[in-house]
């Protein structure tokens, strides 16, 4: 077993999910902590206080893939990498909290409005975050945080 792990391992691919994840697990717990907070200590519509939340875990995600996961620091103006980070972060965004939006139907029948019951709120964002670090993960590693292109020579 210990053989097929290093085997994996070994692999660049696989190394960064592990990391991505990681890195995911920090920005997670600032994205829970402070939309949980703001939902249910403020009383704000879950929807702002999750766009809230987001704004600070993109920050942090971006930060500690760019230096530790994908170590692509200098592969491209950093304020590109940033922007184009957000946008792929975005789009995710959008599919937590549809898929949030959906859990809440599917367990209830109504679509959620101010604030769901907590348990609903937690048992969703589980799942939408699930599903949507595949997305945040593959859009990244190819897009955002791939390395430059080797110069072409001439002939």
């Amino acid at each position: 077993m210990s053989t097929a792990l290093n085997k994996i391992a070994s692999h660049t691919g696989p190394r960064q999910f592990v990391k991505f994840c990681v890195v995911g697990a920090s920005s997670f717990t600032i994205d829970f902590g402070v939309s949980y907070a703001l939902t249910y200590g403020l009383h704000l519509w879950w929807v702002l206080a999750k766009t809230i939340s987001f704004s600070l875990a993109v920050t942090n995600g971006f930060f500690w893939n760019q230096r530790w996961t994908f170590r692509a620091v200098g592969q491209r103006r950093q304020r590109d990498q940033y922007a184009m980070f957000v946008t792929f972060n975005i789009v995710g965004w959008a599919l937590n909290v549809g898929i949030m939006k959906l859990v809440f139907f599917a367990s209830t029948g109504v679509w959620q409005g101010q604030k769901p019951e907590k348990p609903l709120f937690i048992a969703a964002t589980l799942v939408a975050t699930a599903v949507v670090t595949f997305w945040n993960f593959f859009t990244n590693k190819y897009l955002t945080f791939r390395p430059k292109s080797a110069p072409t020579e001439a002939a």
